[in-house]
């Protein structure tokens, strides 16, 4: 926190607030760099996105698994939860079997409206999920950006 000099003060906002309009902005901010991106760049652009995307889930994978055998498909499909909660992301596990773990989600939190764009940026979640356990598949079976009413992350085996 910045320290004020005294006598003066700025209203205290609680950190639940603060942080869900920071991490609005944040989220509105990166998809807007993503948009001028590929407007620029076009297909090389995406490419880009989609590297630096990759790179991070594989990083993030690494750190969660450490040197451990690679998790089940629940145990994956539950820290992808907590990767969509960080966002602040509403939805539902709507499917759970040892087969397939399905998450609901009703609002992209940045929100894209290009499909491209939300699948060079999702490639994340696909790296994190190889990178939990390669035998699983990341697979976004909807999308809002596509026309859907919402969308539908689903991994399964492979």
């Amino acid at each position: 926190m910045i320290k004020l000099p005294d006598g003066l003060t700025i209203p205290d906002v609680p950190l639940d607030i603060r942080y869900r309009g920071a991490l609005k902005g944040l989220l509105e901010r990166i998809r807007r760099l993503y948009e001028s991106i590929y407007k620029n760049y076009g297909n090389d652009g995406l490419t880009l996105i989609r590297q630096t995307s990759e790179g991070y889930g594989a990083d993030i994978a690494q750190r969660a698994r450490k040197d451990e055998e690679a998790w089940d498909i629940e145990r994956v499909g539950l820290y992808l939860v907590k990767v969509f909660n960080n966002m602040r992301s509403d939805g539902e596990v709507t499917e759970r079997s040892g087969n397939r773990f399905a998450i609901l989600v009703p609002r992209c939190p940045y929100p894209f409206d290009r499909p491209e764009i939300c699948a060079a940026h999702t490639s994340m979640e696909r790296a994190l999920v190889k990178g939990l356990n390669p035998k699983l598949d990341y697979i976004i079976e909807k999308s809002i950006p596509s026309g859907d009413p919402f969308c539908l992350h689903v991994l399964t085996t492979a």
